[in-house]
């Protein structure tokens, strides 16, 4: 299961056992500071495949952040959220993970 890991960039986890499935075989991350740092770290310490999607700001200019958010909802099966109640980056993603439909489960921290 192809889990995306999500969160506010001035939160910091270090051990996301116990918020994933145990038929996890590849994190996805948008690869900024804050919890995507975080989930990079715990995937290269444990040899879980990584998968980061960056912003292509050459091509979508001031939307690349959101846009790159939809690409990692898109390609994965299960997005959790590490949220603060103000990001709202984050916030834009798991109203996109409604819209498509995208399993969430979202950590308030």
């Amino acid at each position: 299961m192809k889990v995306a890991i999500i969160g506010s960039r001035g939160l910091t986890v270090e051990d996301f056992s116990p918020y994933l499935p145990p038929d996890t075989t590849e994190l996805v991350s948008g690869g900024a500071k804050g919890i995507d740092q975080c989930v990079a770290r715990y995937a290269q310490a444990r040899g879980i495949p990584l998968t980061e999607f960056l912003p292509e700001y050459s091509r979508y200019r001031r939307g690349a952040p959101l846009k790159r958010n939809e690409q990692i909802v898109n390609y994965s099966d299960l997005v959790i959220a590490f949220w603060d109640g103000a990001s709202k980056g984050t916030q834009y993603t798991m109203n996109y993970c409604e819209k498509t439909g995208t399993p969430l489960k979202v950590v308030r921290l």
